[in-house]
C-alpha cells in the first residue's frame, strides 16, 4: 500500500518541490537502467534485439527468425521510483548542476 509523503520533506532536500521531483525522476531512470542490465545478465536476455526492424528486408518469403523459448525466470526487484525517493529522503542522494559552455558554475 502506498503512503503519502509530506511535501515539506522533499523541500528540505532541494530548493523547491519541482526540483526534488526532477532529481528523483532522473535517479529512478538510472536505477531502472541498472536493474535492466542486472536482469539481462541474470537471464541472458538481450533487449537490444527488441529494436530490430524486420521491414528492412525486401524478401517477404522468409519467415522472421524467432527466439528460442526458454523458461521464464522472474527476478523481484524494488521499484526504481521508490528506491530513488528513499535515497532522497535519507540524504543519500547528492546532485549538482553542470555548467553550460561559457557560463559560470551555479552557486548553491
Amino acid at each position: 500500500m502506498a503512503s503519502t509523503i509530506p511535501l515539506e520533506e522533499l523541500k528540505k532536500h532541494s530548493s523547491n518541490i519541482y526540483e526534488a521531483i526532477m532529481i528523483i525522476a532522473k535517479r529512478a531512470r538510472q536505477i531502472n537502467d541498472e536493474q535492466k542490465r542486472l536482469i539481462e545478465q541474470e537471464t541472458g536476455y538481450d533487449s537490444s534485439m527488441d529494436d530490430v526492424n524486420d521491414d528492412d528486408t525486401d524478401d517477404d518469403t522468409e519467415a522472421p527468425e524467432e527466439r528460442q523459448m526458454q523458461p521464464v525466470k522472474y527476478i523481484r526487484l524494488p521499484k526504481p521510483t521508490t528506491v530513488a525517493l528513499e535515497e532522497m529522503l535519507s540524504g543519500k542522494l547528492n546532485f549538482q548542476y553542470t555548467a553550460k559552455p561559457g557560463e559560470q558554475e551555479p552557486k548553491k
